[in-house]
């Protein structure tokens, strides 16, 4: 089983884009694995946006955290400011990204039939499917 890492979802995006029958094999067992392709590429991407997007978040944060460690007190620096403009910015990018992947999951739970259990969501299964999937 493997980690769902922005690599390893990127890459299974592009075997998915490159040859549509990759993940023929594990869609089989839940149905016509043509119909179901779109859900899974759908799904890929948008767990690979909200990856990406949680990423910047942090990048960012970092850099914030940096700069503001030896800023003067005071007013903020037009750069601090800038800072902070980009960390709210990229923080709405993510919960955007979040909610199209909580989206994705859902229609590929519907799509596949997948059993949610009371304690799981939706990302939570679909998550475990693409580790075992990948």
């Amino acid at each position: 089983m493997t980690t769902l890492s922005a690599a390893s979802l990127s890459a299974a995006l592009d075997r998915l884009r490159a040859d549509a029958s990759t993940f023929d094999r594990a869609l089989a067992p839940a149905g016509e694995a043509t119909a179901l392709r779109p859900a899974l590429q759908a799904l890929l991407a948008a767990r690979l946006a909200a990856l990406q997007a949680d990423d910047e978040v942090g990048q960012v944060a970092d850099v914030l955290r940096r700069d503001q460690k030896y800023a003067p007190t005071g007013r903020p620096s037009i750069h601090l400011v800038q800072l902070r403009k980009q960390q709210a910015g990229a923080k709405q990018a993510a919960l955007v990204a979040r909610q199209a992947h909580a989206r994705a999951a859902q229609d590929f739970v519907r799509a596949l039939a997948l059993k949610i259990t009371p304690r799981l969501t939706p990302v939570a299964v679909t998550d475990r499917w693409l580790q075992q999937a990948i």
